[in-house]
């Protein structure tokens, strides 16, 4: 591994010229303003979700954990919270108090899972919580005014660069790597102009393998500099992390070269790339005399390590956070408490001494990785991450992600920049209605830099097959070829192919299915601010149950609206309870982008008597992306509910969801929902 004195340490420069720092301040004003609306707005939101004051919470307890920090979980009362994953939290205790975030929440039981960066003692019996998500957003507000007052300090022109404000040099790249036989002809072109130019932007409809390409580009980008890889989500940032490390081999994993910051706190996140990794692997080799110090205030304390612990390894990527091998954080922090419990202040003092190099060794660590990949929120609320500076930045997921983030990460990278996204798929989600929140908010980087062009309600604005700042892959492994040919002609301007593995694979007797509900006459419920359709969910119980008669258990349940969601986990366990499909998922759509199952039933949801407005273009201008996630999500089958006669009812004869019904109503299976349990049988029958 090189040695970080021996790297490009992409040290800032010149900020640029009086035109392009005036160009920037525009920018970071525009988006700070942004923020500051939507900073408001989710202010009333948590008034809505009934978080606009503390939450009492009891039967607190320390949870194990790898990660740097304490993971503490806490009994909540059974009053209808809606609380969500990554929610910033304040946990407040008897002389102590630290900010921390949400990891997970179960709705019935009310117990609630809180990452904090500081100790609250063991069992901390009683506690408030006070939910304020606006912390991340003040954080954000926070870098990029550090990056207006001094931007002598970062790269301002990256930045402009992928804004559009300055056109970049364009150009082919030999990869150093030997061509892999893992990238198809169209992945391998791409990387290559990804290599040759300062910024680049790469389309990847659904299936297409944009993760692949993002694990070789940032392993070729690694032998260049140091490289900064971002996403919105925590589950596409360890798709990367795991992309990478296998292009740069467990070798490079295990000298620190690649670190995954935030993945002790992910699902799907491998501990072996995770920071608290990369710190452990410096404690056993003797960095800051840490392992040293431990062992010594074990033995004054006579406090050994618990068997548990040692009788598991570290190695596997399938144990959760509870199965994990102690960390040196939970070493430290299980030490910390005990020596506090028998009041023995040589040992406290000491450890307390000793927080202050592991946080040291933990910026080491950073600080000498090739690769660093976190979420963009992580950036923006941890000084360890904010202080680093790269040579390459890609972004992935970059069409979901909002332009002050963008803004903040591209400001930290020298040299490049790589854009992977699809912007047919759903924007950024935004509580603000305010124009600085929809100017810089809901508005995509593809389209902010120029790549896609402004097009009116029901148009189909892709750019051109020979446009040279944006490669598109148009290769897929995903969707059986029915299902990509209905979602290549809609969102894709028909150029989607299937990879030669599809021809092989085996087939759904019906790809596209249409249960017509025409028959019921559904009628829309609106309680909540959401919809809900009784009809609909007793037909799609009735295609749930079949399912599970014949065997198919990798099923998910897409629907636009979150009443209708709940109303289905309702029925689903108080009627099928076990007789469900056993991987059955039931989302809203926003909530299912980036999965993928091998049935998709999509319920329409909406029907008489209201208009569908939601499900309109012409007055939501993100239907179509909405739409296109819906129908992109399945490899093998595709199964729309909805009701003919109803949708032409209360929506244009032309709109875009009449035409992908009536698509699939000709080219389609179609059953009638009043028949589901008898007639249903036939679409999930044994493959052929």
């Amino acid at each position: 591994m090189t040695t970080v004195e021996g790297r490009n340490k992409a040290i800032p420069g010149e900020p640029g010229s009086e035109a392009e720092l005036a160009e920037l301040a525009s920018i970071l004003d525009g988006c700070m303003e942004a923020v500051e609306e939507e900073i408001d707005a989710v202010r009333q939101d948590l008034a809505r979700r009934g978080l606009d004051d503390t939450v009492p919470a009891a039967d607190g307890h320390l949870m194990r954990t790898s990660a740097p920090g304490f993971l503490y979980e806490f009994q909540l009362p059974r009053d209808p919270y809606d609380i969500r994953p990554e929610d910033g939290v304040w946990v407040r205790v008897e002389g102590a108090e630290a900010l921390g975030f949400v990891t997970g929440f179960d709705r019935r039981s009310g117990l609630v899972r809180i990452a904090l960066p500081d100790w609250l003692g063991r069992r901390p019996s009683h506690a408030e919580l006070e939910f304020d998500p606006t912390w991340l957003l003040t954080a954000l507000v926070m870098r990029l005014a550090e990056i207006k007052s001094a931007p002598d300090r970062f790269f301002p022109l990256t930045m402009l660069r992928l804004f559009g404000r300055s056109w970049p040099e364009l150009h082919v790249a030999t990869p150093n790597r030997e061509p892999s036989a893992e990238l198809n002809t169209g992945q391998r072109r791409a990387l290559e102009r990804v290599l040759g130019s300062d910024v680049h932007f790469v389309w990847g409809p659904p299936g297409t393998g944009k993760t692949v390409l993002v694990g070789h580009a940032v392993a070729e980008l690694a032998e260049a500099g140091r490289v900064l890889v971002v996403a919105t989500t925590n589950a596409a940032i360890d798709e990367a992390a795991t992309r990478a490390a296998r292009v740069l081999g467990r070798q490079a994993v295990g000298a620190n070269r690649i670190i995954r910051v935030g993945a002790e706190f992910s699902r799907t996140g491998d501990p072996m790339l995770s920071l608290s990794a990369a710190l452990q692997r410096r404690v056993d080799g003797g960095s800051g005399r840490v392992a040293t110090v431990l062992e010594e205030v074990e033995r004054r304390l006579g406090v050994n390590e618990p068997s548990v612990f040692r009788t598991q390894s570290a190695r596997s990527a399938a144990w959760t956070a509870e199965h994990q091998p102690e960390s040196v954080w939970a070493r430290h922090g299980r030490l910390l408490s005990a020596a506090r419990a028998r009041d023995d202040e040589e040992a406290t003092r000491t450890l307390e001494r000793l927080a202050g190099e592991l946080s040291k060794q933990a910026i080491l660590a950073l600080r000498g990785a090739d690769v660093v990949l976190t979420t963009l929120a992580r950036l923006a609320s941890r000084d360890e991450l904010a202080a680093l500076r790269f040579d390459s930045l890609v972004i992935d997921e970059a069409s979901t992600a909002p332009l002050p983030y963008l803004a903040m990460a591209a400001c930290r990278a020298s040299t490049r920049t790589v854009a992977v996204g699809d912007f047919q798929q759903l924007p950024a989600i935004v509580v603000s209605r305010g124009e600085a929140g929809q100017r810089w908010l809901s508005r995509d980087v593809f389209h902010e830099a120029g790549v896609v062009q402004e097009a009116a309600p029901g148009e189909l604005p892709i750019p051109s097959e020979r446009d040279g700042l944006c490669a598109m892959l148009v290769e897929q492994y995903r969707m059986a070829p029915p299902v990509r040919r209905l979602v290549s002609d809609f969102f894709y301007g028909g150029r989607l192919e299937d990879a030669p593995e599809l021809h092989d694979r085996p087939t759904a007797p019906h790809p596209l299915a249409l249960v017509d509900t025409s028959g019921l006459k559904p009628t829309v419920e609106r309680s909540e601010g959401s919809r809900a359709n009784a009809a609909h969910a007793e037909a799609v119980l009735a295609l749930l149950g079949v399912a599970t008669l014949r065997g198919v258990d990798d099923v998910a349940v897409v629907v636009p609206y979150r009443l209708q969601a709940r109303r289905l986990w309702q029925l689903v366990r108080g009627r099928l309870g076990a007789a469900a499909p056993r991987q059955l998922e039931i989302s809203t759509v926003h909530r299912f982008q980036g999965r993928e199952k091998s049935v998709v039933i999509f319920d329409t949801v909406d029907g008489p008597p209201g208009r569908s407005w939601f499900l309109h273009e012409g007055h939501n201008p993100d239907f179509p992306r909405l739409l296109n996630v819906a129908l992109s999500r399945t490899r093998d089958m595709l199964v729309l509910v909805g009701s003919v006669e109803g949708l032409r009812t209360t929506l244009p004869v032309d709109a875009l969801l009449n035409r992908v019904v009536e698509r699939m109503r000709t080219e389609g299976c179609v059953v009638d929902a009043r028949a589901v349990s008898r007639d249903a049988g036939a679409l999930f029958r044994a493959r052929s």
